[in-house]
């Protein structure tokens, strides 16, 4: 009985030492980071693009193991849950709500080569006249 109160300890250790490198195997993938550029045309016409590198996954030589139905390598999201992601994230940035106080119209997204492009025009807040 004694010996088996003793294993106890190593016992508690072990387990804590597996939860830990079970959650080190794990790294959290780091959040893309957009662009977010701004420019001002006349008549105080406020314009933003914001771009985001795409992430895919890297292409692979076909072979017998990882060949598909018809040895096309699909990627695993679709351009348009990417144009998707990227509208979340840019609703998030900083700069888009300091730059456009009064909200903002989506012109124009889309997925090219490595990136997404989103552009867009500021709305505007009419002046109320001073009585």
């Amino acid at each position: 009985m004694q010996r088996r109160l003793n294993s106890y300890p190593y016992i508690f250790i072990f387990v804590v030492f597996l939860g830990l490198t079970s959650c080190s195997n794990n790294p959290e993938r780091p959040k893309p980071a957009g662009k977010f550029t701004s420019s001002i045309k006349t008549g105080d016409i406020r314009l933003f693009t914001y771009s985001q590198p795409l992430f895919r996954e890297k292409t692979r030589a076909i072979t017998n193991r990882n060949r598909r139905g018809n040895g096309a390598d699909k990627p695993s999201k679709d351009n348009e849950s990417l144009i998707q992601q990227a509208l979340r994230d840019l609703e998030q940035n900083p700069k888009l709500k300091e730059y456009c106080p009064a909200g903002y119209v989506i012109m124009d997204n889309y997925a090219v080569l490595n990136e997404v492009l989103i552009r867009g025009e500021c709305r505007y807040k009419l002046k109320e006249d001073k009585q």
